[in-house]
């Protein structure tokens, strides 16, 4: 077979990181293509890239079933309001609002002694939701807020501590001599904050806030009400307190 012993991480990582960012097959392909050209002949290049993208996406769906539908759900949830001309909001588990600021573009006209100046900009809460970019930024977005969340709960428990810590998005550190405590933190944090109910709270904040807005559906041709429990996420096994004593964690 062509791609036999051709295959290895750096072939299918952007992929699968991208996957929460919402990458289409093309684009999927496109990514799995570069990595593999001039590895396989440019004549079969189409067709290999083809069908790697296809069985990446069918093993993200097979591993991480549970995953996948809380990505469409989020993204179905924000479709809906989106619809319903509303942006989509949220509260972190800190209570920090956050507001998706994807509009349909406007035109602005800025006015100077000698001359103006247009430009368009997409953050105008006066124009209409911009459907697909919502849709498409609901999922990285709460999960970069939650991830936002534990960063400043592991920092607070360093600083209790004493121990200094910086952090990059989501690389931590701090001096050789205080990487065990960090790490200590780091997992009691994350187990703290993933033990609250926060897809079901999220829900249910959702049902308060949009839960009477009407949307129009094309097909068929009707109009409803949001509603975010019905589908619902189901909720996995895992037993957090795993990762208390899990020899990897953040590498």
């Amino acid at each position: 077979m062509i791609l036999e012993g051709k295959i290895n991480r750096k072939v299918v990582k952007t992929t699968v990181m991208t996957v929460v960012y919402g990458v289409t097959w093309i684009g999927g392909r496109l990514q799995i293509e570069k990595q593999i050209d001039g590895h396989v002949p440019d004549d079969q290049l189409w067709n290999c890239s083809n069908y790697l993208v296809g069985n990446v996406f069918a093993s993200l769906r097979e591993s991480f079933a549970n995953a996948r539908f809380i990505q469409d759900w989020l993204a179905s949830s924000a479709r809906k309001v989106s619809l319903a001309g509303r942006p989509m909001e949220w509260i972190t588990p800190l209570g920090l609002p956050v507001v998706q600021p994807y509009h349909k573009q406007a035109m602005k006209q800025a006015y100077v002694k000698l001359q103006s100046v247009a430009h368009t900009t997409s953050s105008d809460f006066t124009t209409p939701p911009d459907t697909r970019r919502q849709k498409m930024g609901m999922p990285p977005n709460f999960v970069h807020s939650i991830d936002s969340i534990h960063m400043i709960l592991t920092s607070l428990h360093c600083h209790r501590a004493g121990v200094p810590f910086v952090a990059v998005h989501d690389s931590y550190w701090t001096h050789p001599c205080s990487v065990n405590k960090m790490n200590q933190f780091c997992r009691e944090q994350f187990v703290a904050l993933h033990e609250e109910p926060i897809l079901e709270d999220l829900a249910d904040a959702w049902e308060e806030k949009y839960g009477g807005l009407e949307y129009k559906e094309i097909q068929p041709a009707r109009k409803v009400k949001c509603q975010f429990r019905d589908p619902f996420p189901s909720i996995g096994d895992l037993d957090l307190k795993q990762v208390l004593k899990s020899t990897y964690f953040f590498s």
